[in-house]
């Protein structure tokens, strides 16, 4: 991994793991404080809902003594049950009806103590049959009551249902009879307006935070009369909290991704103004050129060049050895200066988002009612702090230099670098005439001077052929110039190959390893493209093309 790839991983890693673990936990603590208030709203309205349940119940078991009492002192009532012929037979048939209608009631049942309807309120046509279930299940419950799925002759009606008994005769009679059981009535047995009153049956789930509070025998005429249980629960309304959940997920999202952002493009650029001062201090370097110095005396006399050309070696193994460490420590200078800038900017952009996460989680705590509130009145301030990180992102923007894509002459500069070339055999294959390219003439020379001084260098001293070529290709609408330069050097393998543009990358002793990294980011300014062709022990070829 190159350096300013481990530049960018680090820096993007500071800046998103502390806000990710911030809003994470925001969340987390928010989302328990306010399931605790729902529960604890639950728990106090399961406690206060049997007292009206208990109301309800007994107002129901008031009205069948009531109806009892007058049951018993009617004689038409005594005829009846002591003669099952007696012609007041229609009489008792429909009393259950007109009484169900006066009392205010869904169901009313007489049975005799058998079990036997003798009169149906809700169902005319259900005397004569038997059905103890139903008076037995509500003297079993340990509220005296129980929820009856009636049959009518428009279909069934739910009833809370209580019972009355009374003796006429020596024969014991029993009255079961209640107000409709609906979901309305329901609901309205839980005092808190954010808790809801529901009837589950037993079997069916549980809605997310239910509490059950009072539980019923339940009975269906329309299946086999079999008693099963019913539960009033208490259900939360969660929908204000899930609300809030969202909310706050949405804006931890939104303050993460731009972080990333601007933490990823502070880092592209911190890593381009690193590498900036090591390529022009390259670029010095190249600019000694050490054989054409020695071409000077070449006619001289042959001590007086050997103790030029030890003298060079000296001077040449010196200024690479301070060339070595002025490059180390100019690359620690500025990247220390500027990762502590780009570190404090930062820190500044980050301080307001984190004060105001902390006062929405002191208000969450202490005054969750007043939250939303307090949400808007900071949600400005967060705005405005994203507002500057993006405006710094801006900034360090400007520290890319602008590259001049006037039209050149590639030809002469190409010339120029092969003349320059002392040492190794050069051929060229350059024609007398070549199209301009878009790029600075200053930019061509430096790619093409890294490229042969690179090919030179495969040559490790040894004799060898250093060949130039350039040539136009493509379309009339896609034409480029097309360069080649090609060594019979040692050549490099797949894994040489696959960092020889990463920055800093070299295996030559003494080398910067920036030639071939400053070669792809002046190809990228003017969209031009390099491609190697290689192979150990069979030399390296470069062909680099620019737009023409």
């Amino acid at each position: 991994m190159t350096f300013r790839a481990r530049l960018v991983l680090v820096l993007v890693a500071l800046a998103a793991i502390p806000v990710a673990v911030l809003g994470l936990g925001i969340r987390r603590e928010m989302t328990a404080r306010f399931d605790a208030e729902a529960n604890g709203r639950v728990e106090a309205a399961a406690s206060a809902l049997r007292d009206p349940f208990t109301g309800e119940v007994d107002a129901e078991h008031r009205r069948l003594e009531s109806l009892a009492a007058d049951l018993r002192g009617d004689n038409r009532f005594r005829v009846v049950v002591g003669d099952t012929n007696s012609a007041e037979r229609r009489w008792l048939l429909d009393w259950a009806p007109v009484a169900m209608r006066e009392a205010g009631m869904a169901v009313l049942l007489l049975q005799d103590s058998r079990g036997r309807i003798l009169s149906s309120g809700q169902f005319r046509n259900d005397y004569d049959r038997i059905a103890p279930g139903i008076a037995d299940a509500v003297a079993q419950s340990a509220t005296h009551a129980a929820v009856l799925d009636a049959r009518t002759a428009s279909g069934p009606v739910r009833a809370l249902v209580t019972t009355a008994t009374f003796s006429v005769g020596g024969t014991r009679f029993t009255l079961t009879g209640g107000a409709r059981f609906d979901s309305a009535r329901i609901a309205a047995l839980s005092a808190e307006p954010s808790v809801s009153a529901v009837l589950v049956r037993s079997g069916a789930p549980l809605p997310d935070g239910a509490v059950p509070a009072v539980t019923l025998p339940y009975l269906d005429e329309a299946s086999d009369g079999a008693v099963d249980a019913a539960r009033i629960v208490l259900v939360p309304d969660l929908g204000p909290t899930r609300e809030l959940e969202a909310n706050v997920d949405r804006w931890l999202l939104i303050t993460l991704g731009v972080t990333l952002i601007l933490a990823l493009a502070a880092a592209v650029l911190l890593g381009r103004v690193v590498a900036s001062p090591l390529v022009t201090l390259s670029e010095r370097t190249e600019g000694l050129d050490l054989d054409r110095l020695d071409q000077r005396f070449a006619s001289g006399r042959e001590d007086e060049i050997g103790a030029l050309e030890r003298t060079l070696d000296a001077l040449t193994n010196r200024l690479r050895t301070s060339v070595s460490r002025l490059r180390d420590a100019e690359r620690a200078a500025v990247t220390g200066d500027l990762a502590r800038q780009v570190n404090h900017d930062i820190k500044n952009g980050l301080a307001p988002i984190r004060n105001v996460l902390r006062h929405l989680v002191q208000t969450a705590e202490r005054e969750p009612d007043t939250f939303a509130a307090v949400f808007n009145e900071r949600k400005a301030t967060l705005e405005s702090s994203v507002e500057y990180l993006d405006a710094l992102a801006r900034n360090y923007a400007r520290l890319s230099p602008t590259i001049s894509r006037g039209p050149t002459d590639p030809r002469p500069i190409l010339l120029d670098v092969a003349h320059g070339v002392s040492g190794p055999k050069v051929e060229l294959n350059v024609p007398d005439a070549l199209p301009s390219v878009r790029a600075d003439a200053v930019v061509i020379k430096r790619i093409l001077e890294n490229v042969v001084t690179n090919a030179v260098e495969a040559l490790e001293g040894k004799a060898g052929t250093i060949t130039i070529g350039a040539e136009p290709v493509g379309t009339d609408g896609e034409r480029r110039v097309r360069f080649t330069v090609a060594d019979t050097g040692r050549g490099m393998t797949r894994e040489e190959v696959k960092h020889a543009f990463d920055d800093f990358h070299t295996t030559k002793e003494g080398g910067t390893g920036l030639g071939l990294s400053v070669v792809r980011r002046l190809l990228t300014d003017v969209n031009g493209a390099v491609h190697v062709k290689t192979a150990p022990g069979k030399g390296t070829t470069l062909t680099i093309e620019i737009p023409s």
